[in-house]
């Protein structure tokens, strides 16, 4: 996710469906109370669930 990828390059990458990314997405962005990939992106950064570092 922050990398970048679209829904079909992750599906792609981990062997599932696009819709199982939607699902998941979907989840996270609740989770974190965000309502895009972006907003999740920051939230993550922010509370350390991803290192800026691993954006490049």
């Amino acid at each position: 996710l922050g990398r970048g990828m679209s829904n079909k390059e992750i599906a792609a990458g981990l062997e599932c469906s696009v819709k199982t990314i939607k699902n998941h997405l979907n989840s996270i962005f609740q989770k974190l109370d965000v309502s895009n990939r972006t907003e999740a992106v920051v939230k993550g950064i922010e509370i350390g669930l991803i290192s800026a570092e691993e954006q490049s």
